[in-house]
């Protein structure tokens, strides 16, 4: 470069990547064991191949633990350039539009798809370590990110372009994301049980 500066003036969606406290996550799995109701099944509403997925019966809790979280995002977006609502700052009044529990089997997967409302964001609960170990060993034995992924996609591929963010899940990692981006979730073989909790939020 001789000695030149440069930068790469990357943009996308914001997607904000979070670490929850324990105390949330404990209870995410401990309210999350009481809603395996047949009126509270998730599935006909989800497109993801997950035989296990239920609404969580009541929310309210859940707000004043997750707000401090949606308002670091709605602080990220202000300094972030953005058309979101015609350039002017985001709402803070926000709603849920439901809350789900997945129990993620083997060889169960998420294709791609987008969610409803204006953010959406997933967190994982219970993250097996044999998950990990199956991703390292095969991830280099196929073209895609390995098994247990989960992959962010912005557009179709194009040269010179990064069309598309991969991550590994693991216990207490979550992402909140502009609803509208299309992600997916690649199945892992292990015999083991993944758990992760999604919802929307619409802004007021």
């Amino acid at each position: 470069m001789n000695n030149k500066e440069y930068k790469f003036p990357y943009w996308g969606p914001l997607v904000l990547d979070f670490d929850l406290e324990d105390e949330i996550i404990s209870l995410l799995l401990e309210k999350g064991k009481e809603n395996h109701k047949e009126h509270l099944d998730a599935r006909k509403k989800l497109v993801a191949v997950i035989d296990k997925a239920y609404y969580y019966e009541e929310i309210e809790w859940f707000y004043p633990l997750f707000s401090p979280y949606v308002n670091t995002y709605i602080d990220a977006v202000s300094g972030y350039k953005t058309n979101a609502f015609n350039n002017q700052n985001l709402p803070t009044e926000w709603k849920l539009d439901g809350l789900w529990i997945n129990y993620q089997q083997s060889n169960e997967y998420n294709p791609p798809h987008s969610h409803s409302g204006d953010l959406s964001f997933v967190i994982y609960v219970q993250v097996p370590e044999e998950i990990l170990e199956e991703n390292e060993k095969t991830n280099h034995k196929h073209n895609n990110p390995g098994p247990g992924m989960i992959t962010f996609d912005l557009g179709p591929e194009m040269q010179f372009g990064i069309s598309a963010s991969t991550m590994m899940p693991r216990v207490g990692r979550a992402f909140m994301f502009p609803a509208w981006l299309p992600h997916h979730v690649l199945a892992f073989k292990s015999d083991v049980e993944r758990i992760s909790v999604s919802g929307n939020i619409t802004f007021l």
